[in-house]
């Protein structure tokens, strides 16, 4: 989700995933390296440990036009303009052994201002009380010098972790572009396609990451499932377990299983100029099928295979940076792609390209971002996905941040209307955005 984090991140130097012996991570500020990046967090003498909480709000105030606000068949509108924000925590515990191996967990909880999915908007106390608490994270981890970092649980592979604390997806600069806040406020949101986003890291996985040697450091990881950390139950008739390998549930049969990441990057210097680059894969196999199980006009679902690429080059404070990403996938990351019966087929290609320029307590930057994929399986053509973003952030002290962006987004696709749903397929096939954001985010 929303990754303003990142820049705060790079300027403080590699987290903790990143560093260079396990055992002896440097200190890093708790409040910006709280979610991803924050295990260890802290480097306690031998024999001790170290317990910490922060947490952070953000309110965002944001100005919209967009062509699915008001209905082409009914008189319904929305205003275009509108408050939102949210609020989360992070507790976990730093260990070290006497022998220098250090272990500990982490954890992040989240909560959304608004009503949660599907809630009525009414009152504002109605309202306030269906703002649910949910896990983001929770993973617990051990570490040697000589032999890297393991982390097991709810948690980041080493797709997110290497993406998430990079500046080459274009999230640095403001609050994420079509991955930041400008989302609270549109429904027809662009896909998302790059690993740092809740679809890889939600999932309880097993990742190990190497030490970093001469700028040089790999990962890989295991996921049997898509859930988080529940429980294993027994429902192989009904379908929807954790374990679940073949299903007679329609909606579970795009569900993927035992995906495993691999990935390596290296950061340093060409001279006067800081490279960092990072690429890896992600693949998965999916919840089978029973007969009669697969939704109507599809013959199968594929699991994913997925490459990516992301690469950022900076001198004196201006950055150029980039990222691809393609294969058998659809849409917002770790989205399966559905072999449909008639013939129509597309393996997604996206890619994002900018520049940013960071000075003193200031962060600018612009991107453009693009993505071809299969698009609903309704249509009678692909998608085409194109936004554009602007946007600045200044951090007045460590912990107090304002953020200002401008983004422009288009969705198309043939046979897919995008104001009403249930209005006709030929009209409407095109959802265009123009939104201006501000936030105030508090973190401690």
């Amino acid at each position: 989700m929303r990754n303003y984090l990142l820049a705060s991140a790079a300027l403080l130097g590699l987290v903790a995933a990143n560093s260079a012996q396990a055992a002896t991570f440097a200190t890093t500020d708790p409040s910006r390296n709280a979610s991803a990046f924050g295990a260890p967090q802290t480097n306690p003498e031998p024999g001790k440990i170290i317990v910490h909480m922060g947490g952070m709000v953000a309110v965002d105030v944001g100005v919209v036009n967009n062509n699915s606000d008001k209905s082409s068949t009914t008189t319904a509108k929305l205003q275009p303009y509108g408050i939102a924000g949210y609020f989360r925590l992070y507790f976990g515990m730093d260990g070290k052994l006497t022998n220098g191996m250090i272990y500990g967990a982490k954890s992040e909880m989240r909560t959304q201002f608004a009503p949660a999915a599907g809630g009525t908007v009414g009152g504002p106390s109605g309202n306030s009380t269906q703002s649910i608490w949910y896990t983001r994270r929770a993973y617990v981890y051990l570490g040697g010098d000589s032999w890297g970092l393991l982390r097991m649980g709810q948690g980041d592979g080493p797709l997110s972790l290497f993406a998430g604390s990079s500046i080459t997806t274009g999230e640095a600069y403001d609050t994420g572009h079509w991955d930041g806040d400008v989302c609270d406020f549109v429904a027809n949101c662009l896909s998302w396609v790059f690993p740092d986003v809740g679809n890889e890291y939600d999932s309880a996985k097993i990742t190990y990451m190497t030490p970093k040697m001469n700028g040089f450091q790999a990962g890989v990881s295991f996921a049997p499932s898509s859930v988080a950390l529940t429980g294993v139950d027994n429902v192989a008739n009904a379908g929807q377990s954790a374990r679940q390998s073949i299903t007679v549930t329609n909606s579970d049969t795009n569900r993927p299983r035992n995906y495993f990441e691999i990935a390596a990057r290296y950061s340093g210097n060409l001279g006067p100029v800081a490279l960092d680059t990072w690429a890896g894969y992600w693949g998965s196999g999916i919840v089978g099928a029973a007969p009669g199980a697969l939704s109507a006009g599809v013959s199968k679902v594929n699991g994913l295979s997925i490459f990516n690429w992301g690469t950022s080059l900076t001198y004196q404070g201006f950055s150029v940076f980039g990222t691809i990403n393609g294969g058998n996938t659809n849409g917002q990351a770790g989205t399966p792609r559905v072999s449909l019966t008639s013939g129509r087929s597309k393996q997604q290609q996206a890619g994002i390209v900018g520049v940013q320029y960071g000075s003193g307590p200031y962060t600018v930057g612009t991107a453009y971002y693009q993505v071809e994929r299969q698009g609903s399986n309704g249509g009678t053509g692909n998608r085409t996905e194109r936004g554009f973003d602007i946007g600045g952030q200044y951090t007045v002290v460590s912990g107090l941040d304002f953020f200002l962006g401008y983004t422009y987004g288009t969705i198309h696709q043939n046979g897919v209307n995008f104001v009403d749903a249930g209005g006709p397929a030929a009209a409407n096939n095109k959802a265009t955005t123009n939104a201006l954001v501000g936030t105030m985010l508090v973190r401690w």
